[in-house]
């Protein structure tokens, strides 16, 4: 039975890279480059745009080394003018057309990248629900009432049959609506939402000191999608107020590197001030609060629960992955703190795992371990120790999303699971608290 205190390949040796440390603020970060111009009548004068950028640039320097405090504010001053001034936003990179229907760049230039058959096939397929999904709206007279921001208010039927097209797959262009409704378990009230508006706006006039490790996690985020490319773009400093207005609202967590994938999948559905509703909805439902506060207690938990359930639908990887000294840890750290986020799986297949997320919450994500594990069985078990685990801490691949979500809604709902988890999280806080 795998320990919570000393388990023999669970060791702390084997999760340094891991730890709290690698995942919170650090203390000691470097500076951005890039530094915008002061705002100026004299901007005609290049001579004066000059002097200006390396005046700004100097004093921003001399104003971190001499008071880090006061840097916040310097960078909430750049994002703040390439808000007001667009047209002076850097363009180092040649911008391509040639994206996907995600928005993701799939070739850059001039040259065109050919669709894979099956590609092509996952949209058709998407785009022929999608109008099946449009017409049983309309037929069914589900529309509330158009919402704010974007977002039209729906009054899905809380069923089995609801809960059997989600797991078909949410047609793309009904993601942001039926997440929506998800992930309030059903609520079409908006008056809260106008409360958290105000909110979020609110908490972006307030300093948070987490602000210098969210500019530096923003470039290095989703670089190869179209909307977060260009260094304070509009997707950039979108991201960006998000994270640090969440840092404020929830102080105790502040900021986690896991939460900068999050927050950009969110972005992709939603506005600025709904993708902030929607990340504190989300922590509601899923409980993340306890999985970025100091300790990570839902992530530590979350390890112990997916090990078990290997236990018992994974056995044989489990004890190979034991032969060898691979704990949870060395790859599922990744997994659970960016909620699958992180490019762990392609992103077809990540947001058919969100669409389960988001009916039944964090639970579910033990059993896309263990499915994601299981529907790779035969490489790993071949596998020895680089090999496994090159293979986990990369993109994982999955040609058939169909196959992988029938696996887990197969475990999932299987009868008495409810009352295993629970079970086993209970094994686990006792083991917890007999440590301590």
């Amino acid at each position: 039975m795998l320990k919570r205190d000393q388990p023999s390949y669970f060791s702390t040796s084997k999760i340094k890279d891991y730890s709290y440390d690698s995942f919170r603020t650090k203390s000691k970060i470097g500076r951005q480059k890039s530094t915008p111009r002061l705002r100026n009548n004299d901007d005609n004068n290049e001579n004066n745009k000059s002097l200006r950028r390396h005046s700004i640039h100097s004093v921003s320097r001399l104003s971190m080394q001499s008071n880090p405090r006061d840097s916040s504010s310097d960078i909430r001053m750049i994002y703040d003018y390439y808000h007001f001034n667009q047209s002076n936003l850097r363009k180092d990179e040649k911008f391509s057309s040639n994206v996907d229907k995600y928005g993701f760049v799939t070739s850059e230039g001039k040259k065109i990248k050919v669709i894979p058959t099956q590609e092509k096939k996952r949209d058709k397929k998407d785009a022929k629900r999608s109008l099946k999904w449009a017409h049983w709206v309309s037929n069914n007279k589900l529309v509330v009432r158009s919402g704010n921001f974007g977002i039209s208010s729906y009054k899905f039927p809380w069923d089995s049959k609801f809960f059997k097209r989600i797991s078909k797959g949410i047609p793309d262009s009904w993601r942001s609506p039926v997440w929506y409704y998800l992930a309030t378990n059903g609520s079409t009230d908006t008056e809260f939402d106008e409360d958290l508006v105000k909110t979020y706006k609110d908490l972006l006039k307030l300093p948070s000191a987490h602000e210098r490790q969210i500019d530096l996690d923003i470039p290095r985020t989703l670089h190869s999608h179209i909307m977060f490319r260009t260094r304070y773009g509009p997707g950039q400093r979108a991201l960006f107020d998000v994270l640090r207005a969440f840092s404020n609202y929830d102080e105790q967590v502040g900021y986690c590197q896991g939460m900068t994938n999050i927050a950009t999948i969110l972005l992709m559905y939603y506005t600025e001030e709904y993708a902030f509703i929607m990340l504190t909805k989300l922590f509601t439902k899923c409980n993340l609060h306890d999985l970025y506060i100091p300790g990570f207690p839902a992530l530590m938990e979350s390890f112990y629960v997916q090990e078990k359930l290997m236990n018992k639908y994974a056995y044989k990887i489990l004890v190979h992955f034991k032969n060898l000294q691979i704990s949870s840890t060395a790859y599922a750290t990744r997994w659970y703190i960016t909620l699958f986020t992180s490019d762990v799986v392609p992103h077809h297949t990540l947001l058919r795992i969100w669409d389960l997320l988001m009916l039944y919450g964090f639970d579910i994500l033990y059993f896309v371990a263990v499915a994601l594990l299981k529907y790779n069985e035969a490489i790993l078990l071949s596998s020895d120790f680089d090999r496994a685990l090159t293979m986990l801490s990369s993109s994982i691949k999955v040609t058939d999303d169909d196959k992988l979500t029938k696996k887990i809604r197969k475990m999932y709902n299987k009868k008495g699971t409810q009352k295993l988890i629970v079970n086993f999280k209970e094994e686990y806080r006792n083991q917890s608290h007999l440590s301590i």
